[in-house]
């Protein structure tokens, strides 16, 4: 069992409290989101943030599927709000569960900042942990090129990475020189984003494929190590004064050990960053 090392001080908040402000918040939903297209991503967010913090919840029957049903709405939230980045000329009709019908375009939207790599990441392993094909298959045909047209402008590395799980996802033949490639530079760039995070994401997603390539550990001893790895890169850039909380639910690793999951093979990682009930796609 990899413990945490990060315990949330509850005194002054209690988990409780912050539960329930979320559930207010996704209680107003329905109304919201034929309000303001940004309510897309917006409430995509919250329902990330609300399954993180039911990860020091009692994990009840109960949490477990409102937990799993809030990522199954942000999941096709998200890929949603990419799909409008992609064509912002275009009107585009959605209709998300039992949420009412929006209708949208994405003018202004790469001119505002969105759709950088690190949401498409979000978006993707999302997708990925809640089983959503649809939405998989959308995120991984997104083109990098319009990505690059966003205002909020990322390292050049991180649109490597997105090119990796892309040529991943599509079965590339260029797949592996990619990965190769990419490590590299993460390497070169040696800050603790690209080391703790960018290699953390490749390091395991090489692990899925041992019989590409050979890192020197299999999937299992990846994943934990990049787990604690993980947390501690988020510890020290949240600082002291907030909550690492990426870390209480690592979608990125969390996807990939899903992936590792389907193909028939024993997640052996016992962790409550990682729930078994996601893991095993229980309420997908």
């Amino acid at each position: 069992m990899l413990n945490r090392n990060y315990t949330p001080n509850f005194k002054n908040v209690s988990l409780e409290r912050r539960l329930q402000t979320s559930r207010s918040r996704i209680d107003r939903c329905s109304i919201n989101i034929i309000k303001n297209r940004d309510n897309l991503l917006r409430y995509a967010q919250e329902y990330i943030n609300f399954s993180r913090w039911l990860t020091w919840e009692v994990q009840t029957p109960e949490i477990e599927k409102e937990s799993a049903t809030g990522l199954r709405y942000a999941s096709k939230m998200y890929a949603a709000f990419l799909k409008l980045a992609e064509q912002p000329e275009q009107e585009q009709t959605f209709k998300i569960y039992d949420l009412p019908e929006v209708t949208w375009n994405g003018k202004g939207m790469l001119e505002s900042g969105y759709a950088a790599p690190s949401e498409w990441l979000d978006a993707y392993f999302l997708a990925v942990i809640t089983r959503d094909t649809e939405s998989m298959g959308s995120l991984a045909n997104f083109p990098i090129e319009t990505m690059k047209q966003s205002a909020t402008q990322a390292g050049p590395v991180s649109y490597k990475l997105v090119e990796v799980f892309q040529a991943y996802h599509n079965h590339l033949p260029d797949f592996p020189m990619l990965l190769n490639n990419t490590m590299e530079e993460l390497l070169a760039d040696g800050d603790d984003w690209s080391i703790y995070i960018g290699m953390g994401y490749l390091e395991t997603l090489a692990a899925l494929t041992p019989a590409t390539f050979d890192i020197g550990c299999d999937f299992n001893e990846a994943l934990a190590k990049n787990v604690q790895a993980q947390e501690r890169y988020h510890i020290n850039e949240s600082g002291p004064d907030h909550a690492p909380v990426d870390s209480f639910l690592p979608l990125q690793l969390l996807g990939m050990a899903c992936m590792w999951h389907d193909r028939g093979n024993q997640v052996l990682v016992e962790s409550d960053s990682l729930p078994r009930f996601l893991i095993e796609g229980k309420y997908f």
